[in-house]
């Protein structure tokens, strides 16, 4: 590329980024509890400028390393969470000074608009999704890949999803995750910190945030040891609504918020300049819940996970899929009726080619109506799934009850079981590997 062209590119860069701060104004730093974005015109925080940059600097710089920062192919808060606040702490780190550090959200940007939680908490936190790479531009990280110019960090995931298979050449470099253990990438990935928490953002802001506070103190100004650094303040509002949610606002009755959970939220939080945990964890969970506008369809693609293994008995590989619904099934045999609803998991079933799906559906409708509750349909797609639901009622761990709520004659004629699961702390991340086991492992040993 010559000087005219470089010039030319970095004009752009400059215009990009003043767009960027017209657009999404970082919130004042002094105390606020008003959780939604300001108007008035502020100048473009470090971490506008770091999204904003990424674009520009891959045409200016096309032989620069990038490190590809990837939650996992669900994209709910915590992975696209996790992975826009890795990336900003990568990004500032010395190790990293000559590549390009890009987040990654997992699914088509069109189907970021199903996520009204996310939506909510970039809006707050003033992040530019434009700015983001997305499952839209696979063809252009290919061709990186292809030229061993892109390296991969995994956060909320320990294994490269399907979805981006074809990335499968590029390096694993990083791991920060809470999920089971893959046992993979323990030769290239620094850090590859595996632990269970209730929110992965907890990790990512253990792994850096405490380096990143000192650095920026030592940044600023000592007329001024209060002030909070801009990008500090976003990291914390994007990181904090995670943790809240995923450990349903630190309640230890709940069963999901560990220790750490507790202490990155303390740490954290007096960066936000808000006043109230709470109120920061029911706005998020309203929009969680706001979940009107989709269709039962859109619920399943909403936030969705899939794995292929190799059935134990047969030898071929199972394609099995789980989506998780926020929301009990009378509320939605009521709205969409049972047919509606069955056919729904069918199309996406169809649509995902699966052997096997799986819906998980969650939600608490007020403490005079039960409280938190659990419940769970197995779709089996191939006839040679028929007997699966039979199987996972051995799972006495999961104690699971059968319910009629959304059966059709179709439904039950394949051998589709639609279940209440009282043991309500099991979530996708403890029910994925019970199924796995089923699959893939010959019952004497399976020890279910």
């Amino acid at each position: 590329m010559n000087s005219l062209a470089r010039s030319v590119l970095l004009l752009l860069f400059a215009f990009v980024v003043i767009e960027a701060a017209s657009v999404y104004e970082p919130a004042p730093l002094q105390q606020t509890n008003i959780l939604t974005p300001t108007t008035a015109t502020c100048k473009p925080t470090a971490m506008d400028i770091f999204l904003s940059s990424i674009h520009p600097r891959l045409e200016v710089e096309p032989e620069a390393h990038v490190i590809l920062v990837t939650g996992n192919e669900s994209a709910d808060l915590d992975s696209i969470v996790s992975a826009l606040a890795a990336s900003m702490f990568l990004s500032r780190l010395p190790a990293n000074k000559g590549s390009i550090v890009a987040p990654y959200i997992n699914i088509p940007k069109i189907d970021l608009a199903l996520r009204s939680d996310v939506e909510y908490i970039l809006s707050t936190s003033h992040i530019n999704s434009d700015f983001v790479f997305f499952r839209d531009d696979l063809p252009r990280l290919e061709q990186l890949a292809s030229k061993n110019l892109l390296s991969l960090f995994l956060v909320d995931h320990n294994k490269v999803s399907g979805t981006m298979s074809s990335l499968q050449a590029a390096k694993v470099v990083g791991v920060i995750d809470h999920h089971v253990d893959e046992n993979l990438y323990k030769d290239t990935a620094n850090p590859r910190r595996i632990e269970v928490v209730g929110s992965c953002a907890s990790l990512v802001a253990d792994e850096f945030f405490k380096n990143a506070i000192n650095s920026s103190k030592d940044e600023e100004s000592s007329d001024d040891e209060k002030k909070i650094p801009d990008w500090i303040q976003q990291v914390s509002r994007l990181m904090l609504g995670p943790i809240l949610i995923d450990t349903m606002d630190l309640n230890p009755e709940m069963k999901k918020v560990k220790p750490l959970d507790a202490a990155m939220a303390k740490l954290i939080f007096p960066y936000t300049g808000w006043e109230s945990m709470n109120d920061l964890y029911s706005r998020i969970d309203v929009a969680r819940r706001n979940t009107s506008s989709l269709s039962y369809y859109d619920l399943l693609r909403k936030d969705y996970k899939e794995w292929t293994v190799t059935h134990k008995s047969t030898g071929q590989d199972v394609k099995v899929g789980i989506s998780s619904i926020v929301g009990l099934m009378d509320k939605f045999a009521k709205r969409d009726g049972k047919e509606g609803i069955q056919q729904a998991i069918d199309r996406w079933a169809m649509n995902r080619t699966l052997d096997l799906s799986l819906v998980l559906l969650a939600d608490d409708p007020g403490k005079e109506n039960g409280g938190y509750q659990r419940q769970l349909i197995v779709n089996p797609v191939s006839s040679s799934m028929k007997d699966f639901p039979g199987q996972m009622e051995k799972i006495s761990h999961l104690q699971l009850e059968r319910t009629d709520i959304v059966d059709t004659d179709e439904f039950v004629k394949r051998g589709g079981c639609a279940y209440l699961q009282k043991n309500s702390t099991c979530t996708r991340k403890q029910i994925w590997p019970l199924v796995e086991k089923l699959l893939t492992q010959p019952s004497e040993t399976s020890n279910l």
